[in-house]
């Protein structure tokens, strides 16, 4: 016999409203990205190169949130169409990691797309309220 239990409103559930966030600006993060021709795993790596030139693999792995494995894949992939180059390793030191004239071209074109649908899709909230969801969602993904 099951436990009799209180139904909970989902729409009350922060974690629940969170991942319904996440889910409906995925899908438009998505749309919008293919309008600059690159995906969301190509712009946050890129984007992370840019303000972090000459990080090592690991380190681009752990700063766009994915396993050493696909970063590896999705690096190969953006040096092979020269939007990041690799450098040399040297003994006990990791390859650093560059974009390519060409990434930056990529990304100065994208730039445009994410501040739009940063605007569009923020736009119900106030800049205090925006800023305030900055630093709460990074209070949540902080290590």
């Amino acid at each position: 016999m099951a436990a009799s239990f209180t139904p909970m409103d989902p729409d009350a559930q922060l974690g629940y409203l969170l991942v319904v966030c996440a889910e409906q600006m995925s899908r438009a993060w998505h749309r919008a990205l293919r309008q600059a021709g690159i995906n969301p795993r190509q712009f946050s790596m890129l984007a992370v190169l840019a303000h972090e030139p000459g990080i090592s693999q690991a380190e681009l792995a752990r700063r766009v949130l994915i396993t050493p494995q696909s970063v590896s894949e999705s690096l190969n992939r953006l040096i092979d169409i020269d939007l990041v180059t690799r450098g040399v390793a040297e003994p006990g030191k990791p390859a650093q990691l560059m974009l390519t004239h060409a990434g930056r071209a990529v990304l100065a074109d994208a730039y445009p797309v994410v501040e739009t649908f940063n605007r569009a899709s923020f736009s119900a909230l106030t800049g205090q309220e925006r800023s305030v969801m900055a630093r709460l969602l990074q209070k949540l993904i902080a290590p």
